[in-house]
């Protein structure tokens, strides 16, 4: 995990703190690493059949720990960046993991520049559109007061008078 071009995963665990087995630069030529953190602690994934990796949680899946399983999570959000924009280079896809990270407030060394964050670098780092508003029902005396208006200009039509 030390290339200049690939992305170097460190581990957290759920509540955001570093994994002990977490990698920690920095390497031989003085660059931080690993770039960014991701969930790998106690991850249950799907486990081949007659395996036993990690506690088996039932036929179908496992519960390990690991580098190896945080590295899973940023796969899945480099897929989902490169399926809103084809055209990010893999440099362009690690520039936008790291720059939209959350400081957890660890040496750089330990958490690269932070735990990614999958909205944000899909969405540039703008913040998440607002919730939407419940409808506000009519009240019901301004329902009765169209209803009123609506069956006046009925009226007014079928007797032929002209305002």
């Amino acid at each position: 995990g030390c290339s200049k071009k690939v992305i170097t995963i460190g581990a957290s665990d759920k509540d955001d703190q570093i994994a002990w087995f977490s990698s920690r630069g920095p390497t031989k030529d003085g660059r931080v690493k690993p770039d960014v953190l991701l969930p790998g602690v106690n991850i249950i994934a799907a486990r081949a059949k007659d395996t036993s990796l990690g506690n088996v949680v039932d036929e179908y899946h496992t519960s390990a720990s690991g580098t190896s399983m945080a590295t899973p999570h940023c796969a899945g959000v480099a897929a989902l960046l490169l399926s809103g924009n084809p055209s990010l280079t893999p440099a362009q896809v690690k520039r936008r993991l790291m720059e939209t990270a959350i400081d957890l407030q660890f040496d750089p060394n330990t958490q690269g520049s932070g735990r990614v964050d999958a909205y944000k670098a899909f969405s540039g780092g703008a913040p998440p559109p607002p919730e939407p508003q419940p409808e506000m029902p009519m009240p019901w005396q301004f329902a009765a007061f169209l209803a009123a208006i609506v069956a006046m200009i009925i009226i007014i039509v079928i007797l032929g008078i002209v305002i």
